[in-house]
């Protein structure tokens, strides 16, 4: 097994120059924790990133310090790769939260209103969740998802936006099918935030239906 382990630091050193070790400097940390694992299966754990380094030629001083200095320069370029920006999380939010608010319209709903979902609903919900995660610093922003319990039936419930880390609501995306005396049906998009204690209902868009009754949120069509 040590004449693998010989054999692997050769086959490594012939290969990997050093253009290629500042590429694999630039790589994500749970991709280099991968490569360690891999590496110590590979070499039955007598050979690790370490040993692998340590073994350079003494004989090649430029090659070493040029490594050296590219080795102590990685901390600020990881901190930088691994940095999610709002615009990124807002993006997949809105991905999900489009499939999620379609599936509680249903397929029954959808035709008849899809125009004002499509301009007036999902606009403003971006805008909302944009402006509320303005409040949250980049580290918070990884934790910041849509909650897996997600409205269902007649309920108004739509989604919810969390905090994993703290487990705390921060948005809360809301239908409500209104029917004033003698007016038509109509759909009472609305939210509510972190930043009143969820106190007040923030109109996103009331969306008219027309005098005959809705079908219930969610149902689909008959074939």
């Amino acid at each position: 097994m040590k004449s693998l382990a010989v054999l692997f630091i050769f086959q490594y050193n012939v290969f990997i120059s050093t253009e290629t070790r500042r590429d694999l400097l630039m790589v994500p940390n749970w991709l280099k924790r991968s490569l360690v694992v891999l590496i110590s299966i590979l070499t039955f754990g007598m050979v690790t990133p370490q040993d692998l380094l340590a073994d350079q030629p003494k004989n090649d001083s430029q090659s070493s310090k040029s490594f050296s200095s590219i080795q102590s320069e990685p901390v600020l370029t990881e901190a930088v790769l691994e940095t999610v920006s709002k615009d990124e999380v807002v993006k997949q939010l809105m991905e999900e939260a489009q499939a999620i608010t379609s599936a509680k319209i249903g397929e029954r709903l959808m035709p008849r209103i899809e125009r004002d979902f499509q301009t007036v609903i999902l606009p403003k919900m971006e805008e909302t969740i944009s402006d509320v995660l303005d409040d949250f610093s980049a580290e918070e922003l990884e934790y910041i998802a849509i909650s897996s319990a997600i409205g269902k039936g007649d309920g108004e419930r739509i989604f919810h936006i969390k905090n994993e880390l703290t487990g705390e609501d921060v948005l809360c995306f809301h239908v409500r099918r209104d029917h004033p005396p003698l007016e038509g049906y109509s759909f009472n998009f609305h939210y509510h935030t972190h930043e009143d204690q969820f106190e007040s209902h923030h109109m996103l868009a009331n969306v008219y239906w027309g005098k005959d009754t809705p079908a219930k949120f969610g149902s689909k069509m008959v074939h």
